[in-house]
């Protein structure tokens, strides 16, 4: 089948499963399903699917069925009220209740909210008669629907999506990836609330919740502890003699890290406690024994280009002896939520699911964080992050060992930033470790913030007289200012790093560090007047190796995507090739790619991508505007061709913009309402 009207054929079938629903025609339905589970499983696919297995009594299959469906649209209303039902029929109650209370949240009219309030009632009124719950279950249910009601996303960590702590409050129980986060450095405070947050840095461990723990250490380790709760007794066994520590220096509102020489370990309390899993302090070496990721949040592959490099980042260039970079690289998305979800998952947004700005998204229930296999692997994995769009329960948690997070509003800038990572790898020099670390600074200069005095001395007191911020960061328009304050801010940047590569080049092996810098997504106000949002100011990011014996410089196409499929294949970590988007890069022994695309998608805004070849850039933006369950009408769009040579004459052109529509209209023809 063509897929020229195929948005046209995806809209007929909607209308034909409408039109024969409402003649109940059953038969006709199926049929139509069919045809449409073939082209693309829109919404509707799942909506009616689950609706029609609902009816014929198939409940189970119904329930695999939805949850399939909200794997993709995860903030569709009619799916969650179709979940609903189903989880009731089937007596799970608790998550019918659940997805009662996300429709609540999702419902956009006052039809929506009464039809929930009506099942509701109903379903209260059959738990009373049956007296399957009490009063109080059935009082603790309805306030849960509330809460739901009102949920929040995951920015306000470490609040939970309800505003309250989660300080000591275990997270994921009984799971492979259950954690607990503590405050970090915190003198007086031992809890926060939604002012502190911004304000005080806490710490992340995964690990379990006990009251009593055995181990056997053949090395020294160290076990990051924390009580849960005040007045708890504590003894330690060390192999035949018991300490009583419960009034010991251990501190209530922090980790505690216990180091033991090998031997046998008994931990008792008489409360619960956590113990994050153990660290033993010295490894059997890998071919590199430190990777470190710098990611450089809104650092523009244009401006490098177009500015004087050794000026602006002498040390990112000029430390290391081995330094690999391409000058070809695009991010998968137009900001940091989508972009770097697809960083670490080489998934595109679509895929992976985070691309709403206010409603709530945990990846990893979709797509594996490739960082988590390098945790697999034996890496000891830390993050050192104010990035409030890559907290723990955004998905990033099961990645990593250790997180210090403080909210880059609250100043976690790139200074204290490096000295955590210096105190972190000197504490653990003799692991094999990761280290993420995200700096913020760039991102000041759109939100027009001023937290370096740096910054401040070196902005004319007249740019600063007026505000130029767009409605986000990313919708700021050109600023001539804004890029003169953006070059002082990178340089600073780059001092700060000095003092990171400093100590890894005393304390490595060239050869035994790699180091990753990139960027998620450029500026919107490094072009005046663009023709097209998804411009070269915005979507062109840099990527870089330093260390490791890789050298050279290349153009070749390359997607952010691309960088951990290429970073596993280098640490020699096993993955599913097929699986992925991202390819390992060519210069590396992939593929050549033939094109890398750009997409922006975000509610009430249209839906726009641009196609990049070594040829031509490719632009389409649909007329109509992504709703918030993530739909759009595909139907109507725009398209536009930019030759970038002579390589192209006027027959390819219509070619490729035919070619090009029907692939992004392929691609994308699940979206379409």
């Amino acid at each position: 089948m063509s897929s020229k009207n195929i948005i046209e054929i995806v809209k007929n079938l909607h209308n034909r499963i409408e039109d024969s629903m409402r003649k109940e025609e059953r038969a006709e339905v199926k049929n139509a399903l069919d045809e449409l589970s073939k082209i693309a499983k829109t919404e509707t696919y799942y909506i009616v699917s689950t609706t029609l297995l609902f009816e014929s009594g198939d409940i189970e299959e119904a329930a695999l069925k939805v949850r399939e469906g909200l794997q993709q649209f995860s903030y569709s209303y009619s799916l969650h009220f179709n979940a609903a039902l189903i989880h009731f029929t089937l007596q799970k109650f608790d998550n019918s209740f659940y997805h009662f209370g996300r429709c609540l949240r999702l419902s956009e009219n006052k039809e929506e909210i009464e039809a929930v309030q009506n099942n509701l009632n109903e379903m209260v009124y059959t738990l009373k008669k049956q007296q399957i719950y009490s009063s109080e279950q059935l009082q603790k249910s309805l306030n849960n629907i509330v809460q739901l009601s009102k949920e929040i996303d995951e920015r306000v960590y470490p609040l939970n999506k309800f505003g309250e702590s989660i300080i000591r409050q275990v997270q994921n129980r009984g799971t492979e990836n259950e954690n607990m986060t503590n405050l970090y450095k915190s003198l007086f405070l031992e809890n926060i609330d939604d002012l502190h947050r911004c304000f005080t840095k806490t710490e992340y461990f995964q690990g379990n919740e006990a009251k009593h723990y055995q181990f056997t250490f053949i090395k020294k380790t160290t076990l990051p502890f924390s009580f849960l709760e005040k007045d708890t007794e504590l003894t330690i066994k060390i192999n035949n003699t018991t300490y009583d520590f419960t009034n010991s220096l251990l501190k209530f509102n922090q980790y505690n890290y216990l180091t033991f020489d090998p031997g046998e370990i008994e931990i008792t309390a008489n409360k619960p406690i956590f113990i994050g899993n153990p660290i033993a302090l010295n490894d059997e070496p890998k071919k590199y024994k430190l990777v470190a990721h710098v990611f450089i949040d809104g650092l523009s592959g244009k401006y490098l280009e177009e500015n004087d490099k050794e000026m602006l980042i002498p040390n990112i260039l000029n430390t290391f002896n081995s330094k690999y970079e391409n000058t070809n690289c695009y991010a998968s998305a137009d900001w940091t939520f989508p972009s770097n979800a697809g960083l670490v998952t080489a998934m595109d947004t679509i895929a992976h699911g985070q691309y709403h700005s206010t409603f709530g998204h945990d990846f990893s229930e979709k797509q594996e964080s490739l960082i988590e296999k390098i945790r697999k692997s034996g890496y000891f994995t830390a993050s050192f992050t104010g990035d409030w769009r890559g907290t723990p329960p955004h998905g990033y948690g099961k990645s990593f060992d250790r997180i210090v997070f403080k909210n880059s509003m609250g100043g976690f800038g790139a200074g204290e930033i490096m000295e955590e990572v210096i105190d972190h790898l000197e504490t653990f020099k003799e692991k094999n470790n990761y280290i993420w670390l995200v700096l913020p600074d760039l991102h000041d200069v759109a939100d027009e913030i001023f937290l370096s005095i740096n910054s401040q001395v070196n902005t004319n007191v007249l740019n600063r007289l007026f505000s130029k911020k767009g409605d986000t960061s990313v919708l700021t328009d050109y600023d001539k200012n804004k890029i003169l304050r953006y070059g002082e801010e990178l340089k600073r940047i780059d001092l700060h790093l000095s003092v990171l590569f400093n100590y890894i080049k005393h304390n490595y092996d060239e050869d035994d560090v790699l180091l990753i810098i990139h960027s998620d997504h450029g500026q919107g106000y490094f072009e005046q007047e663009p023709k097209h949002f998804l411009n070269y100011g915005r979507t062109k990011v840099p990527f870089m190796l330093l260390g490791g014996g890789i050298q050279g410089t290349s153009d070749k196409l390359m997607s952010n995507l691309d960088i951990y499929p290429t970073i596993l294949d280098l640490l020699n970590i096993e993955y599913d090739k097929e699986k992925l988007h991202g390819k390992t890069l060519e210069d590396f022994g992939g593929k050549q790619r033939k094109e890398v695309m750009t997409e922006s998608y975000h509610p009430n805004q249209t839906y726009k991508a641009v196609i990049y070849t070594r040829d031509f850039q490719f632009y389409f933006e649909t007329e109509d505007s992504v709703d918030n369950y993530g739909r759009v009408d595909l139907e109507h769009f725009k398209t536009d061709l930019i030759k970038l040579n002579d390589n192209l004459n006027d027959t390819n052109v219509e070619e490729i913009i035919d070619y090009y529509t029907n692939w992004i209209l392929k691609k994308r023809a699940i979206l379409q309402k």
